[in-house]
Formats: C-alpha cells, sequence, structure tokens
C-alpha cells in the first residue's frame, strides 16, 4: 500500500512537471504570436523588383516603429510611398545614405564617397550587369550627391526596377517601414505587376522557416 502512494505521488510529480513545462511554452508562445501580429505590419511582396532576393508572392512583416525608420542602414530593405496622394508601396534595398555622394560604373560596382563598397548581396551576372544598363540612369557614371534627407534606393533586379535611377533619391519621410521577415508565399495566386508590395495578408499561406532581414 505504501508503495503503491509513492509512485503514485512520483507519477503526480512527473506529471505535474511536465504540465507546467507545457503551460509556459504556451504563454510564451502566445506571447511572441500577440508580439509579432501587434508589432509588425504584414506585406506581401508583388512582382520580381527584388529578385533573386524576394520572390513574388512572398509574405512577410516589416517593422514601422519610429526608432527602426529612424535607424536605415545601407542594404536594408525598405518599403517606400513613392506619392503620398497615392495608396502605392514599392520595396527596394537602400545603396545611398544621407549626405553620401554615390555612383555605379559600367560594371554596376558601387562607390560611395569614391570608396569601393562590396555589394556581396547580388549576383555579378546578370543582376549586377545590368545596374547601369541605361547609360543615362541616375548615379550610374555621374556621380550623385544625397541631401541629407535622402537615399537611394534599388531594386535588386536592376534590370526589372522602376527605382532612383528614374524616379531620383527618396525622402526620408517616404520610407514606412524596414523588411524585418520573410514568412512564406501566399498560396492564392502571385502579382502580376512591378507594384513592389501590398499592406495585408494572405487569404491562404503556406508557410516556410522564415528568413530574417
Amino acid at each position: 500500500m505504501t508503495l503503491a502512494i509513492v509512485k503514485n505521488g512520483k507519477w503526480r510529480r512527473v506529471f505535474n512537471a511536465i504540465f507546467h513545462t507545457f503551460f509556459i511554452i504556451f504563454i510564451i508562445t502566445g506571447g511572441l504570436v500577440i508580439f509579432h501580429n501587434v508589432y509588425f505590419t504584414p506585406v506581401k511582396i508583388v512582382g520580381r523588383s527584388m529578385e533573386p532576393t524576394l520572390q513574388d508572392a512572398e509574405f512577410g512583416v516589416m517593422d514601422t516603429n519610429k526608432w527602426r525608420l529612424e535607424d536605415v542602414e545601407r542594404f536594408d530593405i525598405v518599403i517606400i510611398q513613392p506619392s503620398a496622394t497615392i495608396d502605392k508601396f514599392i520595396i527596394k534595398r537602400v545603396i545611398g545614405l544621407p549626405g553620401e555622394k554615390i555612383v555605379f560604373d559600367g560594371n554596376g560596382e558601387l562607390y560611395v564617397d569614391d570608396r569601393h563598397i562590396d555589394q556581396d548581396f547580388l549576383p555579378v551576372d546578370p543582376y549586377r550587369l545590368d545596374t547601369c544598363r541605361n547609360a543615362s540612369s541616375i548615379g550610374c557614371y555621374t556621380p550623385i550627391t544625397l541631401t541629407s534627407a535622402q537615399y537611394f534606393a534599388m531594386g535588386d533586379n536592376r534590370g526589372n526596377s522602376y527605382d532612383s535611377r528614374a524616379l531620383g533619391p527618396f525622402d526620408a519621410t517616404q520610407i514606412v517601414g524596414v523588411l524585418f521577415s520573410i514568412e512564406g508565399v501566399c498560396e492564392n495566386g502571385a502579382g502580376s505587376s512591378e507594384a513592389g508590395v501590398t499592406l495585408q495578408s494572405c487569404a491562404v499561406r503556406g508557410y516556410q522557416w522564415p528568413r530574417f532581414y
């Protein structure tokens, strides 16, 4: 009888330990999900302008908080609203920072304040070589100096991206978010234009292991 009580007490302690462990994991996971959904803003990639880094119909989240927007760094991937009067957004990579002088040579190599900057995120052929396919593009062959509130941003798919080379530098106030992660692919259809991003969730999601930026 005593042995049975001891055994029952032992298994009760084991069960309680397992229960409390799973309860704590559940609480932490729930907290992270709530934080993720409240803190970040969903984005869906539309078009091919950020290939090979981002693919059409992928979805993820961006950070729109003030502290992050005030700390944009070179090669961050940002979401830009080109016009305050049009509810349309594009997604590009920051190349030039406020106050810098930037220029690309014929091979798409980047020089900032006369210093070569490696672009190891981008394959040379064909993406980097397409940077100055149009010799009259802004920032190609002829340096451009940014003001204290301007950023030069481009798509990684440089042969298929409408960016600062045509639109000119973007003002800091036009950057509405910084890409935080890509979490999967929308299974309810891909985009059909070089629109950039839509600020909405997918109706049908195919989750993958997240990629952080």
